[in-house]
């Protein structure tokens, strides 16, 4: 998993079609993006953040930046949340905003430490779990660790969080 910098457009009220092809042209003749979906651009490195400010704020257009985490497209399985919660874009790559997803792990703690029945009381509470160098990588809702935490305990697990 990469963590990504992006930008997410808010573009003036009432503004014509060409308005934002407009911008999106300005911008891809500063630097080259990574990558796009709809007003959120994913940057190449944080060095193109600069450019890219000055021509939002010169066309008047709001924006937050975000911080991504670029999910490996081999090794994703979906789970309950994947469609509410993960970004896909046109080149058919899969993101999550890295504060919103807390991604973790169990370790067993103990002899009697259960992974399997823990992960699945989590199962209807994650967003995605990932493979990735050996590892597996099960995303929740940021705001969803303490129940993981106390999910984890109760079956004898440890947890080891991502980042």
């Amino acid at each position: 998993m990469i963590r990504k910098l992006a930008v997410e457009m808010h573009l003036p009220e009432g503004k014509r079609p060409g308005y934002y092809a407009q911008i999106v042209k300005g911008i891809a003749e500063r630097v080259e993006l990574f990558d796009r979906r709809k007003e959120l651009l994913v940057l190449g490195s944080e060095d193109d953040l600069p450019p890219v400010e000055e021509l939002l704020r010169r066309y008047n257009a709001g924006f937050e930046t975000l911080e991504l985490l670029l999910l490996p497209e081999d090794g994703l399985q979906r789970e309950s949340l994947y469609e509410d919660v993960v970004i896909e874009t046109m080149n058919g790559r899969s993101y999550t905003v890295w504060p919103d997803v807390a991604y973790f792990r169990l370790t067993a703690e103990g002899p009697e430490a259960e992974a399997a029945p823990a992960l699945l009381q989590l199962q209807e509470n994650m967003v995605v779990t990932v493979r990735e160098n050996e590892r597996v990588w099960h995303g929740v809702e940021r705001k969803e660790d303490e129940w993981v935490e106390r999910v984890a305990k109760a079956y004898g697990c440890g947890v080891v969080w991502y980042g």
